[in-house]
């Protein structure tokens, strides 16, 4: 019993340890913060002085900002989580040094948690910075918030884990994923600016548009919850069952 729970406070250090070096190492990207960070606070600030509201009561801030909370969560989840998860991959030390399941199982639960923590710091960030448009800010409304974005985040970091799977490298996924970026910025644009009945068009081309729902309570946000946490820990489960890693032994 004294051996397990060892074991188990010793996983639960390096664990702790990884992702504290993970999330130093992120902020050292100035490139990831200024577009999934500072971009989306730039544009509402823009959209909301070309379009002001004369009274902030016709409008709630929660559907006014629900495209830029949508656009954060995926951005994170696709060019933070799923492409530095494909870069680590692809790395020679990942390679050489992770390749064994419990290694594999420390390393994605780190990936995991300092991207959760990652992402919930920008959203907070952004509500920090555009409420103010709206009136005062409220606790309640934050954590609400907070809980749709982390909700819209699960199910981007879903499709993640799947685009992960595929057998492309980190020049193939660069690539991809900045497309992926201007297209999702464009369109989050497009859907903050038009009216509803307008923006219906984009429901079969942009995956953004089930997020905004959630902001806006137009789906259930604790079955959503539990149904994208049941579906991110799956897809979690399976990635490290199947992580794609042939490792590199030393020749010396």
């Amino acid at each position: 019993m004294k051996r397990r729970s060892a074991t188990l406070f010793l996983n639960t250090n390096k664990i702790i340890t990884i992702t504290t070096i993970l999330i130093t190492e992120h902020t050292r990207e100035p490139t990831a913060l200024l577009w999934s960070a500072i971009a989306p606070c730039l544009l509402f600030v823009i959209t909301t002085l070309q379009h002001p509201t004369p009274d902030v009561t016709t409008q709630s801030y929660g559907a006014s900002a629900a495209w830029f909370y949508s656009y954060i969560s995926a951005s994170v989840a696709f060019f933070g989580f799923s492409f530095y998860l494909i870069g680590r991959r692809e790395s020679g030390f990942v390679r050489s040094f992770i390749y064994e399941h419990n290694s594999i199982l420390r390393f994605l639960l780190a990936h995991s948690f300092s991207y959760s923590i990652i992402s919930t710091a920008y959203a907070s960030l952004f509500y920090l910075i555009t409420k103010p448009f709206y009136g005062n800010y409220s606790v309640v409304e934050l954590l609400h918030l907070l809980a749709c974005f982390y909700t819209s985040y699960l199910l981007f970091t879903c499709i993640g884990l799947g685009i992960a799977a595929l057998p492309i490298k980190f020049s193939t996924a660069s690539t991809l994923f900045s497309l992926m970026s201007f297209l999702m910025l464009i369109s989050g644009y497009s859907g903050a600016t038009q009216s509803l009945m307008t923006s219906h068009s984009l429901i079969l081309l942009n995956p953004l548009y089930l997020s905004t729902r959630l902001f806006n309570n137009e789906l259930p946000l604790l079955s959503s919850f539990v149904a994208t946490l049941a579906a991110a820990l799956s897809a979690l489960y399976f990635t490290g069952r199947y992580f794609r890693i042939q490792p590199i032994w030393s020749r010396y």
